[in-house]
């Protein structure tokens, strides 16, 4: 038996950070050679960060790339490793994947496919590698199947898997029996699932091993990387890691064995005729680092094939003939989970690589949005420095209520109050009746007397009050202020601008309000919180005006969120949107159900603007409304047309 140890890393990084991330790269591969791993993969542009976005237009980034590669490879003599880096090639920037071993650079495999669709926009920045080699910094770089010691090598790069023509395929007939794939894959809720499908079924179609290894963390501010990988052959996984976790890198690895990969090629007549056929037409190139690197250099002592047939025998099945079965996991509390637990990652890394606050600010109102928010903030501040910070938590998260108490509930601040002491963390009460006091005489002022102030503005001014409050606490206390704006209400402009929706980061608007209280629906269960029992129990409520409730202002939230993922999701005409209401929610009038959709039109579409002005979240959701990640949509424009033919659609 040939038998092969291959890792995958999971590695957080930090968008131009060369050194702190080489440092963490070199971490896990100084792990991966203690476990003495042949070949290990890591993840996507993992010496620069993967979101570099204009950035890449600065000339030193490629350098400074380069510089760390070498660097890295310095220290990583005994593995062979594939890591990530930006290259300049005749003036292209192009998505590198470079072989280190023996430590030095061999050469770099170049990324093909570059999405240019949702979140991604790398056809802006970079250049498609169209086929064959060339030369950069001294080695070969494009197509390329590498032979060491062991076996032949190959890598993609993300994209280049969920390619219908994958180029792993063209180097896999050209000799390749292990590909490998560095990812920047972010998270949404499954989605690892949905991953391993695509590696098992590369594993299994092109008869090879197939390591994938994905980013872990927020690496710029937007997008989380749930991190992950797998290691899987023709039968199946025999490595997997564990997304979402709180340490900076993770590691897995398994024994392969590639004289198996022979046998099962040498067996298939389809892989053979295709290989056959394929490659003499090839613009794949085979890099013989043997052979390059044969000499008097002293290797380093590779361990027994024993142990490792030990462990490919412990890893094999129970019963060869009969399927493993596992206890029916609910799907749903898998999503929701996993959904938390992505947000609290992508919150934890940005208020660390920020680098300039000391604590979470969160402004309870006793609602289910800002108790959301609280929860994240608990659990990210016990993520922080890996966990090792998690008894001094309370610390890091400081809470207060801001009460006008003409108008705020004594259940609004009990429910407040309680989660708060639940949790542990501090709960300060600042009443603002004063200061909506003065901000009412003023705005009367301006329009030349009391009865000129709108109800909106009567209304919105108390929002204002406490987002100025807020922003000064934050400026005393080093403090990020989290907004509690949800994607709902992004969606039809139901936030005060200067108010709810200004801060420091706005950890859930990429998720609908019917989502929200689903998340603390399982939170409670989850963690055991008995005050987020209050907390649901009342409806939603801004409590700007007497009796006020959400749903009354605009609709009820089920309703508002099938119209979020109809339009703005499945980009269905609002009329289309209508039907499928009235065959969905059939204990609604069809009457009543057109009317909202009129009114979710409308405010969709006007509220672009302020969309535009929303602080930074994180999309964790296909469904996403944030301009700058996936949602390019008209501030000026009109839609009254699409508004005529539903008001006038027959019943």
């Amino acid at each position: 038996m040939r038998l092969v140890r291959v890792g995958v890393a999971s590695v957080s990084v930090k968008v131009g950070d060369f050194a702190g991330n080489c440092a963490r790269l070199g971490a896990a591969i100084g792990e991966a050679k203690r476990q003495d791993v042949d070949l290990l993969v890591t993840p996507e542009l993992g010496v620069s960060g993967y979101s570099l976005e204009d950035r890449i237009w600065w000339p030193d980034v490629a350098r400074r790339s380069w510089d760390a590669l070498e660097s890295l490879a310095s220290t990583s003599a005994g593995v062979s490793v594939f890591v990530g880096l930006p290259v300049r090639i005749d003036g292209l920037m192009y998505n590198a994947a470079a072989l280190i071993h023996d430590a030095d650079v061999q050469g770099l495999i170049l990324k093909k496919f570059l999405p240019t669709y949702s979140i991604f926009y790398e056809g802006r920045n970079w250049a498609a590698w169209p086929e064959g080699v060339t030369i950069c910094n001294g080695v070969p770089a494009g197509d390329l199947v590498f032979k060491l010691p062991f076996g032949k090598v190959t890598a993609e790069i993300c994209e280049d898997l969920w390619a219908a023509d994958s180029p792993a395929r063209a180097r896999v007939f050209a000799g390749a029996e292990i590909v490998c794939n560095g990812s920047a894959s972010p998270f949404t809720p499954r989605k690892n699932e949905h991953r391993k499908r695509l590696v098992l079924g590369a594993a299994s179609s092109l008869v090879c091993v197939y390591a994938y290894a994905n980013l872990l963390g927020c690496d710029n501010s937007r997008l989380v990387f749930d991190g992950g990988g797998f290691i899987a052959t023709p039968g199946g996984v025999v490595a997997e890691q564990h997304i979402l976790p709180a340490k900076y890198w993770t590691l897995a690895t398994g024994v392969v064995d590639l004289d198996d990969i022979a046998r099962m090629r040498a067996e298939n007549s389809s892989w053979r005729n295709a290989a056959a056929e394929r490659r003499d037409k090839s613009s794949t190139e085979t890099v013989d680092v043997c052979a390059k690197n044969a000499g008097p250099k002293k290797r380093p002592k590779k361990p027994a094939q024993a142990s490792r047939g030990e462990e490919l025998v412990t890893g094999l099945p129970a019963n060869f003939y009969l399927p493993e079965t596992t206890p029916t996991q609910n799907e749903t509390h898998l999503f929701l989970d996993e959904l938390f637990d992505a947000l609290v990652l992508g919150l934890r890394d940005y208020f660390e690589k920020v680098g300039v606050f000391k604590r979470f600010l969160v402004a309870v109102s006793g609602g289910r949005d800002s108790a959301l928010c609280l929860l994240l903030a608990v659990q990210a501040a016990k993520g922080l420095n890996e966990g090792r910070d998690a008894p001094r938590y309370a610390e890091r998260v400081w809470t207060c209520y801001l009460p006008n108490e003409a108008l705020s509930s004594d259940a609004t601040r009990d429910a407040a109050e309680s989660l708060a002491k639940e949790l542990g963390v501090s709960f300060r009460v600042v009443s603002i009746a004063e200061e909506a006091a003065v901000a009412l005489r003023k705005a009367a002022e301006l329009m030349g007397g009391e009865d000129k102030v709108t109800p909106l503005a009567r209304q919105n001014l108390q929002a204002r009050v406490r987002g100025d409050m807020m922003l000064n606490w934050a400026n005393c206390a080093d403090g990020l202020v989290l907004v509690t704006s949800n994607l709902s209400e992004a969606a039809v402009g139901y936030t005060t601008t200067g108010g709810d929706n200004q801060g420091g980061y706005s950890p859930i608007a990429n998720v609908p309000k019917t989502l929200v209280t689903r998340l603390l629906e399982r939170a409670a269960a989850r963690f055991s919180i008995q005050s987020l029992a209050k907390v649901l129990a009342m409806a939603p409520s801004a409590e700007l005006a007497p009796g006020q409730t959400d749903e009354a202002d605009l609709m009820p939230y089920v309703i508002l969120d099938d119209l979020l993922y109809l339009f703005a999701g499945r980009r269905m005409a609002l009329t289309d949107c209508w039907r499928v209401l009235v065959r969905r929610h059939g204990d609604y009038d069809a009457e009543q159900l057109r009317a909202w959709t009129l009114t979710f039109g409308k405010l969709f579409a006007n509220s672009q603007w302020k969309r535009e002005q929303l602080p930074v979240t994180m999309k964790v959701l296909d469904l996403d409304l944030d301009p700058k990640t996936g949602f390019r949509f008209p501030v000026t424009q009109s839609i009254q047309d699409e508004l005529d033919e539903l008001a006038s659609a027959p019943s």
